[in-house]
């Protein structure tokens, strides 16, 4: 059986690494109470070194996925086949590459208010229009908004770090979608807090119209507080 290497090209962090063992533990049937390979078999697998996979495995061990034992290994405390587990994994994850990417996307936004000219500054106030014009209506425009911030990072000058924002952006939504599943079968209403940061992007991009820095960040970063908000219900 084969598994896919923690190297790849979008997945950067060592916590990703936990998701391919949480992956291992699921192809390999294990259960409850059974044990892990070691740590020279299970780095060797993935190609990293062993404190990078000590660093998973403990990641693995806070959320109450795997219990390493000193002097006789590591093993599934949890079942691999309980939709809990994965969101377990997911949650951590998630808001890590969430924190690195709202960095990343705030310096990017930041310095692009100074740079982005009116043609793309229409265009952004074209799709935040119609983002508007959907999100009155009670639907979420999920795909719109995604790409309305794929394209704010394609303003960018520096296309290396746009480049590397829009790739943790697609990242984020794969966290996203797991997430919003989960949140499904448990009936949380988190649609409306959504559609609550949509206005917040025309007003942005008004700010950025007007090159003012601190106005366009203060509606940032009301965006991001009502995302943190639906996430932090479930972590």
């Amino acid at each position: 059986m084969s598994y896919s290497k923690v190297s790849d090209g979008k997945k950067l962090l060592y916590t990703q690494l936990s998701e391919q063992i949480y992956q291992y533990i699921k192809a390999e049937n294990l259960r409850i109470g059974d044990k892990l390979p070691g740590e020279r078999k299970l780095a060797a697998l993935w190609k990293v070194s062993r404190p990078t996979l000590r660093e998973a495995i403990r990641e693995l061990e806070n959320q109450g996925v795997v219990k390493a034992e000193v002097g006789k290994g590591t093993f599934v405390a949890d079942s691999a086949d309980s939709q809990q587990f994965q969101v377990k994994l997911a949650s951590r994850n998630f808001l890590e590459l969430f924190e690195i990417k709202t960095v990343l996307e705030r310096y990017t936004l930041e310095k692009l208010v100074h740079t982005v000219n009116e043609e793309q500054l229409a265009e952004l106030e074209r799709m935040a229009v119609q983002m508007n014009a959907i999100a009155a209506t009670g639907i979420m425009p999920e795909e719109m908004d995604e790409k309305f911030h794929q394209y704010l990072m394609e303003c960018y000058e520096n296309q290396e770090l746009a480049h590397m924002v829009v790739n943790m952006i697609f990242m984020y939504r794969d966290f996203v979608y797991q997430m919003q599943r989960y949140m499904d079968k448990k009936e949380v209403d988190y649609n409306s807090d959504l559609i609550e940061t949509i206005p917040y992007h025309l007003e942005m991009v008004r700010k950025m119209k007007q090159r003012d820095v601190q106005g366009a960040l203060e509606n940032y970063d009301q965006i991001v507080k009502l995302d943190l908000k639906i996430y932090k219900e479930i972590v």
